[in-house]
C-alpha cells in the first residue's frame, strides 16, 4: 500500500519524484548499522600476485577492496591533471579516493 502511494505522489512531477527519492535513499543510509558507509560496491580482490597491491593510508584500510575495484578500473588511465566525472558514486567514497590518490584536476 505505502509503495503505491509513494509511486502515485512520485508521478505527479519530476522535481517531486527526485525528492522522495532522494529522502528515501538517505533513510536507508541512515539506517544501515555502519554509521562510515562510504562505499556501495562489492570491491575487488585479485586472484594472483600479478597484480599490483594499492599503497593507502591507515585510514582507508577499511575499505581496502572497495578502493582495489576503483584503482583497477582506473589503472588503464592516469588521471592526474584531467576533469574526472565520477556517474553513481553513492555515498562518494570512490570520488573521494580518485580526489586523494589519483589527483585529477577536477
Amino acid at each position: 500500500m505505502l509503495i503505491k502511494i509513494f509511486l502515485a505522489v512520485s508521478s505527479l512531477s519530476p522535481y517531486l519524484k527526485k525528492l522522495l527519492w532522494k529522502q528515501w535513499y538517505q533513510f536507508l543510509a541512515s539506517h544501515y548499522e555502519t554509521k562510515d558507509w562510504l562505499f556501495m560496491n562489492y570491491g575487488y580482490a585479485p586472484l594472483d600476485d600479478r597484480f599490483e597491491t594499492v599503497t593507502l593510508n591507515e585510514s582507508d584500510q577499511p575499505d581496502r577492496y572497495a578502493i582495489q575495484l576503483y584503482h583497477h578500473v582506473t589503472s588503464a588511465v592516469d588521471l592526474a591533471d584531467l576533469d574526472v566525472l565520477e556517474v553513481g558514486s553513492g555515498r562518494g567514497g570512490g570520488a573521494s579516493y580518485i580526489a586523494r590518490y589519483l589527483k585529477p584536476k577536477r
